[in-house]
């Protein structure tokens, strides 16, 4: 009996990875469409994002600092600055039009690498404990 609930448990497991992993190539898909310029600085933002991915980061508070986001976005539009695709951006629109699309398109990496996180601690704790309770959904 707990051979067979030790293999429902793989299966799920493995299933839930493989949803992961769709999402996750869904999201590599779209992201191939981008635009040349939006495409060079999405790689800046996740590049950052890279770096403030590990356990106790600002960007996994349950609120995370606007002050943080906003200063992390400043370095990549900093950054931004040095490639010289992105010149003809600066100078279309401004500092303000480079500054708010990097700061969407870092909210937005943020806002998938937390649903990431929660769902695989969700997942953690389905394995842990032998199933979910009501707690974990919200």
């Amino acid at each position: 009996m707990e051979e067979r609930k030790n293999k429902f448990s793989d299966r799920q497991k493995e299933k839930a990875f493989e949803e992961i992993a769709s999402l996750e190539a869904d999201r590599k898909l779209m992201e191939s469409y981008y635009p040349e310029k939006a495409a060079l600085l999405q790689a800046l933002v996740a590049d950052t994002c890279d770096r403030l991915d590990y356990e106790g980061s600002f960007i996994y508070d349950e609120y995370p600092d606007r002050w943080n986001i906003e200063r992390n976005c400043g370095e990549i539009c900093r950054q931004a600055e040095g490639i010289q695709e992105l010149h003809a951006m600066e100078k279309k629109g401004g500092d303000e039009l480079l500054g708010e699309f990097v700061g969407s398109l870092f909210c937005q990496e943020i806002y998938q690498r937390r649903c990431r996180r929660k769902f695989l601690k969700r997942l953690g704790h389905f394995y842990k404990t032998g199933g979910f309770g009501v707690a974990d959904f919200t």
